[in-house]
């Protein structure tokens, strides 16, 4: 009885080391799949791809039956990186205090290694810069990130769906590129 005890306890050990060893490298592949159909355009959903980011129209959720859809209350967009192509700056929006906005910069291992909100922001921009080299020295914010390529994951309230117009050409003033 003993035996199998130990058996069936390290069975469990073992897959359960291979899955968070590699379930944040299957949902960054299924990410990037998703990202890379995103790039067709569909007139219903408008331009969701522009210069490398990603805005998610919240008419628009989703082409797949099984996909998980996010709140429909946030307008969200997504920043897909590589480090290889040099330090990415990031420029964007910061809405009034009584409308709640973050950004999460996540690893390629899904962890979110930068989060801030806009209560932790005085001003109408926010600009930061992700980078690997911890010798960088800025004079605006800087995420070290562990991984050479994530995504940037960008939200913001929508607190009735007539907002949608306004809110979409607010956060479509973003900026990025690579330095």
């Amino acid at each position: 009885m003993g035996n199998w005890i130990i058996k069936f306890l390290g069975t469990a050990i073992l897959i359960h080391g291979l899955l968070i060893w590699t379930g944040p490298e299957i949902v960054m592949r299924k990410l990037d799949r998703d990202l890379e159909a995103a790039k067709i355009f569909e007139s219903e959903c408008g331009e969701r791809w522009v210069d490398g980011i990603f805005y998610i129209n919240p008419s628009c959720l989703s082409n797949k039956q099984s996909a998980r859809k996010p709140n429909p209350d946030f307008l969200y967009f997504l920043i897909p990186y590589d480090l290889s192509n040099g330090d990415l700056f990031v420029s964007t929006p910061v809405p009034p205090n009584d409308r709640y906005w973050s950004i999460h910069a996540h690893n390629r291992n899904t962890d979110a290694f930068y989060r801030i909100t806009n209560t932790e922001i005085n001003g109408e921009r926010f600009e930061f810069l992700i980078t690997k080299n911890k010798n960088q020295t800025s004079n605006i914010p800087i995420a070290y990130a562990t991984s050479k390529k994530g995504v940037i994951l960008n939200r913001l309230v929508m607190k009735d769906f007539s907002e949608y117009e306004s809110l979409d050409i607010f956060r479509r003033s973003t900026f990025r590129e690579y330095r």
